[in-house]
């Protein structure tokens, strides 16, 4: 997988989560791996990808706005 070159390395697995992490570290440690390389499982990947991004203007009335009713 890091012969990719790859920025984020993913697993639906919770066991090749761990193994996949400690090879990583392993490789960052020696020098052939790239120091901003992590491993994720798919679930997070899904998870920062509908995340509403944060306003850098910190605009605080959409932070207290109540929750829309849901559609019945």
């Amino acid at each position: 997988a890091l012969s990719l070159n790859p920025d984020i390395v993913s697993t639906a697995c919770p066991f090749c989560l761990v193994m996949l992490t400690d090879s990583v570290n392993g490789k960052k440690n020696e020098g052939q791996a790239k120091e901003s390389v992590t491993v994720v499982d798919v679930a997070q990947l899904l998870l920062d990808s509908v995340k509403t991004p944060v306003d850098p203007a910190g605009d605080a009335e959409t932070e207290d706005a109540p929750e829309p009713e849901p559609v019945k």
